[in-house]
């Protein structure tokens, strides 16, 4: 069958379909694009282990018995000094680090002493913070240790 001669054809219209589809596989392209330009960025600062550490204890408050979450409070009260200057010690370590590789001349012992320095002072925190966990896990009541263990660690 033929078309009339010089009636223009009308124009056919895209299904509704294809340009959903069209428009989903742009904001996918635009999407991974995104993702790759930011991706160039340097990462996020590591969160502060006091931050995941209080909310652990929060959280834990919420499911001890009252004399358990007292325990638990006190002891965390009583490091959370000693955790702020883990994080200040871990930060110190890393700018020094940066620093020392930066540096137009490297100076390899003046950076081993001051790892050394950084180790000594976390290993002393460390064992600091495990002495007061033994202590607070020994005064906990059997079923206060039993809810932390099924809480799982600080997140």
């Amino acid at each position: 069958m033929s078309r009339p001669i010089g009636r223009p054809t009308a124009p056919r219209r895209w299904p509704w379909y294809l340009l959903i589809g069209s428009l989903g596989m742009n904001m996918l392209l635009g999407g991974i694009l995104a993702a790759q330009a930011l991706h160039l960025m340097p990462p996020p600062p590591p969160p502060d282990p006091g931050q995941g550490l209080e909310r652990f204890v929060e959280r834990a408050e919420r499911e001890l018995s009252p004399a358990d979450a007292a325990v638990l409070r006190r002891g965390y009260e009583a490091e959370r000094m000693a955790v702020e200057r883990m994080h200040q010690n871990m930060e110190a370590m890393r700018r020094q680090l940066r620093d020392s590789m930066s540096a137009p001349t490297f100076d390899p012992d003046g950076l081993r002493r001051a790892l050394d320095q950084a180790h000594a002072t976390e290993a002393d925190l460390r064992g600091r913070l495990d002495s007061r966990v033994i202590e607070v896990l020994s005064q906990l009541s059997p079923e206060g240790r039993r809810k932390l263990v099924e809480m799982g660690p600080p997140r």
